[in-house]
């Protein structure tokens, strides 16, 4: 049976005893921060407005949260903490983020009636990209991933860095590389290598597109993408 909840746009810091009724958009793997060893886990929540908040969970409460929170089911959530957050560090249009602990009360909507539809993701054709170079567009893309060559390192001007690349194909079978930086090497990579037999289809969303002797992809942003294993 439907509960009374109240749309993502009406929930700020000063809302008391709200529910929202959300489905998970987009979800990261946990990773732990550049700048200290804490450990957390962002995921994207849109309500049937279309209309998104960032959510974070940290710590001890990742695992109470891992078997639930699913990407692309719809729950009921209540009791969250909301704070603003800065636009340098947004990825969806919201003032607001939340972050999910302990107290947080998340419920599964099991009624296929009363879940929550995403719209058809725009994945760009590799083919199209030279429309995306050198521009600060996020786009989304989807591959079949045929080789993971080794991690190594590459000057930068921050000093430097490390990366793993992955050779990509599109359903016109046109090659790119994707280049993963830092903590998605640990995390997103190291599962798609322990896979790689099987030429993986993987989903990334949220990348920047960068010219490189023609043929690179690179994640300039790494605190923004998201990337998922769909086979």
């Amino acid at each position: 049976m439907s509960r009374q909840h109240i749309p993502l746009k009406d929930i700020t810091i000063g809302t008391k005893g709200w529910t929202a009724k959300v489905i998970v958009e987009a979800k990261a793997m946990p990773r732990s921060s550049q700048r200290s060893p804490v450990k957390y886990q962002r995921m994207i929540l849109r309500d049937s407005e279309g209309t998104k908040v960032q959510a974070t969970i940290f710590e001890s409460d990742i695992d109470k949260f891992s078997n639930v929170l699913a990407l692309y089911k719809t729950y009921y959530i209540s009791n969250a903490v909301v704070k603003t957050i800065l636009p340098q560090h947004r990825i969806a249009k919201n003032d607001y983020q939340w972050h999910i602990n302990n107290k947080t009360v998340v419920e599964e909507v099991t009624e296929v009636y009363s879940s929550i539809s995403l719209p058809p993701y725009n994945f760009v054709s590799f083919s199209e990209f030279s429309k995306y170079i050198n521009s600060d567009a996020y786009v989304d893309i989807i591959g079949v991933v045929i080789h993971a060559y080794p991690p190594r390192e590459i000057p930068t001007v921050n000093g430097p860095q490390r990366i793993q690349e992955l050779l990509l194909v599109d359903q016109q079978l046109i090659p790119k590389i994707l280049t993963m930086w830092d903590q998605f090497i640990e995390n997103e990579c190291a599962a798609i290598v322990k896979i790689i037999k099987t030429k993986p289809i993987i989903a990334a969303y949220r990348i920047r597109i960068v010219s490189f002797n023609g043929i690179f992809i690179f994640i300039f942003t790494v605190s923004n993408g998201f990337i998922y294993i769909i086979i």
